[in-house]
C-alpha cells in the first residue's frame, strides 16, 4: 500500500509537466497526438511558420488545414494571401493537381491585382508541366489559362509552346501545327523560335504518316527543314534536319520516277523522259537518280528519244 500511495502523485506530476495548462492536443491518424498552434503559436506569424513546417515535414493535408485556418482567422492579413497560394502548393506536392489549380485560381480571384500574380502563374505553369506526361488535355487547359490571364506576360510564350507540344504528344497534328504557328505569329523574337521552326516541319512529317503519302505535306516539311538550316546554321537540330531532308528527297525522287514509269508503260516515252530527267538532275546521289539515268540511256538506245 505504501508503494501505491507514492505512485499516484508521481503520475500526476509527469502528466502535469508534459501537458501545459493551455495545451490543446489533437489526434490525427497521420501524425498521432500533436499540439496545435493554439498552444505553441498565438500569432498569425507563428501559425504561418507552423504551417510551413508541416509542408517541410510532408504533412500536406495538415498544412492545408492550417493555412485555411489562418485565412479564416483574418482574411485581410498579410498571411492570408500567401497562405492561399501555399494551399495550392501543398496540394501540388501531394499530387492533387486538380485541387492545386483551384487553389491558385482562388488566389487570383480573391486578390486581383496582387503583386504575386507572376508567382501564382509560375506555379500554375509548373502544374501544367507536371501533367504533360499523364494528362495532356488537363495540361493544355492550364497553359491556356495562363495565356488568357497574362497574354503579354513572361510565361505566355512558354505556355503557347507547351500547348503545341501537348497536341503533338496526343498526335493531334493539325492542332499542334496551329499552336506552333500561332506562337511564331505572336512571339516572333522569342528564344523558343528556333525550336518551333524545327517542330513545325517535324509535325508535318508525323502528320503525313497518318495520311499515307500526302506529298504536298512532305514537300512543305522539307522546305521547313531547309528554312530551319538557313536560320539556325549552328542549331541543336541541324543534323536531324539534314537527315529528314535527305529522307524526304528520296521519297520525292521515288514518286517522280514512278510517274515516269507510268508514262513509259503508256508508251509515251517523251513524257517519261521528262520525269526521268527531272529525277536525274534534282535528286543526284539517290538510287532513283541512277535508275532514271538507266531508263534515259535505254530510251536513247532504242531511239525513242533524242
Amino acid at each position: 500500500m505504501r508503494i501505491l500511495k507514492y505512485a499516484i502523485p508521481m503520475v500526476f506530476i509527469v502528466c502535469a509537466m508534459a501537458t501545459p495548462s493551455d495545451a490543446k492536443w489533437v489526434w490525427n491518424k497521420e501524425t498521432g497526438w500533436m499540439d496545435t498552434p493554439s498552444t505553441a503559436a498565438t500569432t498569425l506569424e507563428q501559425r504561418y511558420k507552423y504551417a510551413l513546417s508541416l509542408l517541410v515535414e510532408q504533412k500536406y493535408i495538415n498544412a492545408v488545414k492550417e493555412f485555411e485556418s489562418i485565412i479564416d482567422a483574418d482574411p485581410r492579413s498579410e498571411y492570408a494571401e500567401v497562405s492561399q497560394i501555399n494551399i495550392g502548393w501543398a496540394y501540388f506536392l501531394n499530387g492533387d493537381y486538380k485541387r492545386a489549380l483551384k487553389a491558385y485560381e482562388k488566389a487570383l480571384q480573391k486578390y486581383p491585382g496582387t503583386k504575386r500574380t507572376t508567382e501564382i502563374l509560375e506555379r500554375e505553369y509548373q502544374l501544367g508541366i507536371a501533367q504533360m506526361d499523364t494528362n495532356e488535355e488537363a495540361a493544355i487547359s492550364v497553359f491556356e489559362k495562363i495565356i488568357e490571364k497574362h497574354h503579354l506576360g513572361p510565361l505566355s510564350p512558354d505556355a503557347q509552346v507547351k500547348i503545341a507540344d501537348c497536341y503533338f504528344k496526343l498526335e493531334q497534328y493539325e492542332e499542334s501545327l496551329d499552336a506552333y504557328e500561332k506562337f511564331l505569329e505572336n512571339y516572333p523574337k522569342n528564344e523558343w523560335v528556333p525550336y518551333v521552326q524545327y517542330q513545325i516541319p517535324l509535325t508535318k512529317v508525323y502528320h503525313e504518316k497518318l495520311q499515307e503519302r500526302n506529298y504536298g505535306l512532305l514537300i512543305s516539311a522539307r522546305e521547313g527543314f531547309e528554312e530551319y538550316l538557313v536560320s539556325n546554321p549552328n542549331g541543336v537540330h541541324v543534323e536531324d534536319a539534314k537527315r529528314f531532308i535527305e529522307e524526304i528527297r528520296i521519297v520525292e525522287a521515288e514518286r517522280e520516277f514512278n510517274i515516269g514509269e507510268f508514262y513509259l508503260r503508256r508508251k509515251t516515252p517523251s513524257a517519261a523522259a521528262m520525269y526521268f530527267e527531272y529525277v536525274k538532275s534534282d535528286f543526284p546521289g539517290t538510287i532513283w537518280a541512277e535508275r532514271a539515268n538507266e531508263r534515259l540511256e535505254f530510251l536513247r538506245m532504242i531511239e525513242a528519244i533524242k
